[in-house]
């Protein structure tokens, strides 16, 4: 997925490996709006929860270390990315500012239900088994491939060509759930598999980057991002798997702030500016027509 502002970020890939200069700890921490103050003029304004509109702002947790998605800039500070973008464009939508908040991907839900966050968007895959703890606003869409080194040294072609090798994922990821089944069949044909499973993406390509790992899988648009921004570590194999809707989490307790969102999202594509969005990435299989809830199969 290509960005606009590759030249600032040439070093980007090399910064999210060393992991914890951009991406803080597991405990939540808040990012700088874009958007200050409240527009009770915005279209949408008038639909929010009266604790958002008292609130004055939309708090939303994501794992800032998933480029294109959601990452931080150079500085450890500021949140880039196609995610925190679209999120701008919402925030013109509903009329208040939305603040991302910092947390590790695999208790985001958690984080959610406790009322800690009123959304989460992190390049979530919107599940059936996630319909059953949270809703999601549908918003992209996308499979994944596998991510292995430069050269592919292993001859991987092909997701059975897995069995016998190691694999690594992000935890919590459906990339997870996908490689431990996968694990386990080929186990069963005789096949010794195993899976390393991190809280971050990038600690899961430094596996695939020191040859720790044959394998990582990742959603095809972050996969493209960090081949291209990893100047000839890695390279991108294998047809998209499982593609699938990703989602913004709300509650199921939130049905009025889940409305509002999709709403918003459908704004932005009716008027072009997720079109805008979609074309500066340059993933257009990656496009919706239509802001679904719970769409995901």
């Amino acid at each position: 997925m290509a960005k606009s502002r590759v030249a600032r970020l040439g070093a980007a890939l090399l910064l999210a490996v060393s992991l914890v200069a951009c991406s803080p700890g597991g405990g939540a921490s808040s990012a700088p709006a874009a958007t200050t103050g409240v527009d009770t003029n915005a279209p949408l304004y008038a639909s929010l929860p009266q604790k958002i509109k008292d609130a004055k702002e939309i708090q939303l947790g994501g794992d800032i270390a998933y480029a294109p998605m959601e990452y931080y800039d150079t500085d450890g500070k500021t949140v880039l990315g196609f995610d925190k973008e679209l999120t701008d464009l919402l925030s013109k939508k509903v009329g208040v500012p939305i603040v991302w908040n910092n947390a590790t991907f695999d208790g985001l839900i958690t984080q959610l239900d406790s009322g800690r966050f009123d959304l989460v968007m992190s390049g979530m895959t919107d599940t059936p088994e996630r319909q059953k703890q949270v809703d999601f606003v549908d918003y992209y869409k996308a499979g994944f491939v596998m991510l292995v080194q430069a050269g592919n040294p292993q001859g991987i072609k092909t997701f059975d060509d897995l069995c016998g090798k190691t694999i690594t994922v992000q935890r919590g990821t459906t990339q997870a759930d996908w490689a431990a089944n996968k694990v386990k069949t080929c186990n069963a044909q005789g096949k010794q598999t195993q899976l390393l499973q991190f809280d971050h993406e990038p600690e899961s390509m430094l596996q695939v980057q020191q040859g720790r790992a044959a394998a990582g899988l990742q959603d095809y648009p972050v996969a493209v991002y960090n081949t291209r921004e990893s100047k000839g570590k890695f390279e991108v194999v294998g047809e998209q798997n499982l593609a699938n809707p990703l989602g913004i989490a709300v509650s199921k307790k939130n049905t009025q702030l889940r409305d509002t969102v999709q709403k918003a999202v459908q704004a932005t594509i009716d008027d072009g500016s997720y079109k805008q969005l979609i074309d500066k990435y340059q993933t257009p299989q990656g496009a919706i027509e239509k802001a679904t809830i719970n769409g995901g199969k």
